[in-house]
């Protein structure tokens, strides 16, 4: 079941008719391309090649690649958190970025959003590689074009948005960065267990709440395979045990219905990278039904920059603020 980071669905849980929708979407994408990897009918890569995995199978790509091509922004993050900064990528749509990256992202020229990246755009940067992740409403002819231009890899979305850390390992593999990713893996799990050891007996005793806003009056509660609840999983933290069990990232609920997060000690609401906060979070932190929460009465509600973790970078900085948070 793909879900990945779209305005479409930071909304809320993926629906099974979107689900349908991909299913039939990404069927359509492989009729098109002409080939499992979705390589086209473009020249055969210069200089030695390897073979991966992608969305519809094996693509032969450069052992070395110089030139890549982001179709999204979170392979883009991945990428720079190994050192690596590509020739083009996707326009950050969500959550904002790393302020430590945000140099980097800003000088590199952009191809339109995940969901219509410019075939144009990315054929002026003349790719020798261009990467990608298979994500909901991408225009079914597109992969075959690009593949004309240069091997395309697509990545499965993955079950959840909680799967980001396998996504950015594979990123970097596909640049002959694998090294430096599982440098950065091991770094982030080290972190986790340290943030986890020092607030065990804390976590113990206390649940962890994760809320943002969705459409008028509605909330969205996450759920430990969402972008920060897997963050939070890591350390040992419990969510609220109306999560527990539940499939998917997200289940909305009304504003009435936000009782479910009465049993939490803590709260983190959704903030982008800078700390800043959208329309629709600020109008469900105002309602009289989240004010009256427990946790809101304490004092211990808390804005969560990188809320929407695609990355190790982020989900260092995550750890950092939990480490803050639950220190206090």
């Amino acid at each position: 079941m793909p879900y990945w980071i779209t305005p479409e669905v930071v909304t809320g849980s993926i629906s099974r008719r979107d689900l349908l929708g991909l299913g039939a979407g990404a069927a359509a994408v492989l009729a098109l391309s002409g080939c499992a990897g979705g390589t086209g009918t473009g020249d055969a890569p210069a200089g030695p090649t390897r073979t991966v995995e992608g969305a519809f199978g094996p693509v032969e790509i450069p052992v070395d690649p110089r030139r890549v091509a982001a179709t999204d922004f979170y392979t883009t993050y991945a990428l720079l958190d190994v050192g690596f900064t590509v020739v083009a990528t996707a326009q950050a749509t969500v959550g904002g970025v790393l302020p430590s990256l945000q140099a980097a992202y800003d000088a590199i020229p952009k191809i339109g959003t995940p969901q219509q990246p410019s075939y144009e755009a990315i054929l002026a940067q003349r790719p020798d590689l261009i990467l990608g992740t298979l994500v909901p409403n991408l225009p079914a002819d597109l992969p075959g074009r690009l593949g004309a231009v240069a091997p395309t890899l697509l990545f499965p979305a993955g079950s959840s948005p909680g799967t980001w850390q396998e996504r950015a390992v594979k990123a970097a593999d596909a640049v002959g960065r694998r090294g430096e990713a599982e440098a950065l893996r091991t770094r982030y799990e080290q972190r986790a267990r340290e943030v986890g050891d020092r607030h065990r007996d804390r976590l113990a005793g206390i649940r962890i709440g994760l809320v943002r806003g969705g459409p008028q009056g509605v909330a969205l509660v996450d759920l430990p395979q969402s972008w920060a609840g897997v963050v939070l999983t890591a350390i040992g933290a419990r969510l609220p045990a109306f999560a527990e069990g539940r499939p998917g990232a997200s289940a909305r609920v009304s504003y009435e219905e936000l009782a479910v997060l009465a049993d939490c000690e803590i709260l983190l609401h959704l903030a982008d990278t800078r700390g800043g906060v959208d329309p629709t979070t600020a109008t469900m932190l105002d309602s009289p039904a989240f004010r009256a929460l427990p946790a809101v009465r304490a004092g211990d509600l808390h804005p969560l920059p990188n809320y929407y973790v695609s990355h190790y970078g982020q989900g260092l900085a995550v750890l950092d603020e939990l480490d803050r948070i639950l220190g206090g």
